[in-house]
């Protein structure tokens, strides 16, 4: 009887470990169907000597949905030059104290954007100076470098601080959606995004 016994339990052993290679083959199969964008962490940003008005806080490959595109989220300000070198900035929405409510907007140029397109979710702080304080005002350029394409993908855009209801400076996160202008999940190797100071709080430069 002893030998039966070690029989069956080398059988059960055996059954069980191929019962895991088959679950974990399973899993292995069903990532392997869907796989996803994929991005680097070669995220750089550059900006005046003494510029903190506005940080990155993160970025992230996305698909567009209609929230992020539709009419109800504005655009980042406008372009008023060829050149695109000026525009008039979108004032954020007061915020009356910390934590303050993320505030979508879609970039300045181009402003119009195609649902169902992979594009950039990118997160930047902004500092919104307390009530009684002069808002300020900047612009961004973004550059995504795609693997495989020939010329990065380029965004402007033009914010404005506003102020703060309360009596204390606050941070307001502000999510940005750019278009990649492809329905091909891309491989995004390098986010190049420079800030400037505008010359007041409704124009830039």
């Amino acid at each position: 009887m002893a030998v039966g016994k070690r029989r069956l339990r080398t059988i059960y052993i055996v059954t069980a470990a191929l019962m895991v290679a088959m679950i974990g083959g399973y899993a292995l199969a069903a990532t392997s169907l869907t796989p996803g964008p994929t991005q680097t962490s070669n995220v750089t940003s550059s900006a005046p000597g003494g510029f903190t008005t506005a940080t990155i806080s993160s970025t992230q490959l996305v698909i567009l949905t209609a929230a992020m595109t539709a009419g109800t989220v504005p655009a980042a300000g406008s372009g008023v030059s060829t050149t695109l070198i000026a525009g008039t900035p979108t004032a954020l929405a007061a915020c009356a104290a910390a934590p303050c409510a993320a505030q979508p907007f879609r970039t300045g140029n181009p402003s119009a954007e195609t649902t169902g397109d992979y594009g950039e979710q990118i997160v930047i702080s902004v500092t919104q100076p307390a009530s009684g304080t002069a808002p300020s005002a900047f612009d961004f350029s973004i550059s995504i470098t795609i693997v495989g394409a020939g010329n990065p993908v380029v965004a402007q855009g033009y914010l404005s601080t506003g102020a703060s209801t309360g009596a204390a400076i606050v941070t307001v996160p502000v999510y940005l959606f750019m278009d990649l202008l492809t329905t091909t999940a891309p491989s995004v190797s390098a986010i190049s995004i420079v800030f400037n100071v505008c010359s007041t709080a409704t124009t830039c430069p």
